[in-house]
């Protein structure tokens, strides 16, 4: 087969690379798909574009893009965004004061109840639809720890961003993890290099709640690729 395209997945922060597992089969057959594990649940793995003649595009949902080494940024064709930012505290002071207070508050919990605290990550994630069976058995509960406080103060450098050809910024609209107005202005700060689409009644793990509507938009995305990436 002839690839077009070479795709890297990352995962947000209480996920694994089995959030993607519906989307090596359902894509276009020509784009070789791997998913980044940062090790929450199992092994680490972190997969890398390897061929320089394939467009190179990067799938981020959530937190996940700043778990994205730099330099894989730096090389993408395309970048798609699934309920993703630059960084997680809105730019407004008093919404930044609360959104700030409100993580501190889940990291404390966390220290103390972390069950508790992921089952309720993952009821907020899944809404408006059924949550899923956390698996607790090799959860590594440092690292989950050490990535909420990196939530808390990461923040990528928005000129990177927009440096690259093309970004897709997929939304659910009833994500109560990420408030939709704050995506919006994520979408205004990138101007003219990205197109924003917001999906009716999906939550914060839309790409894999909501993988059809996703996909639609993704398969878009794709098939436009010649105009942003290797000819």
């Amino acid at each position: 087969m002839n690839f077009k395209g070479e795709i890297i997945a990352y995962h947000g922060w209480g996920f694994d690379r089995n959030f993607w597992k519906n989307w090596q089969s359902i894509l276009l057959a020509n784009f070789q798909f791997k998913a980044y594990d940062r090790g929450y649940f199992q092994d680490k793995n972190c997969p890398k574009f390897e061929d320089t003649n394939l467009n190179k595009i990067i799938f981020a949902h959530s937190f996940g893009l700043h778990l994205c080494p730099l330099e894989q940024i730096k090389q993408a064709n395309i970048l798609i965004l699934f309920n993703s930012f630059d960084e997680f505290h809105p730019e407004n002071d008093k919404q930044r004061k609360r959104s700030k207070y409100a993580l501190k508050l889940m990291i404390n919990e966390f220290r103390n109840n972390p069950k508790t605290v992921l089952a309720s990550f993952y009821k907020k994630c899944y809404y408006p639809f059924s949550s899923i069976e956390p698996n607790y058995k090799n959860a590594n509960w440092e690292k989950l720890e050490q990535d909420l406080n990196l939530l808390d103060t990461s923040r990528l450098d928005i000129n990177i961003l927009k440096k690259i050809p093309k970004i897709y910024i997929i939304y659910g609209s009833k994500d109560r993890i990420y408030i939709a107005s704050y995506s919006q202005k994520f979408h205004k700060k990138l101007s003219q290099n990205s197109e924003y689409y917001e999906i009716k009644d999906a939550g914060h793990a839309l790409p894999f709640t909501d993988t059809k509507s996703c996909l639609t938009i993704v398969n878009q995305a794709l098939g436009e690729i010649d105009n942003y990436g290797i000819h």
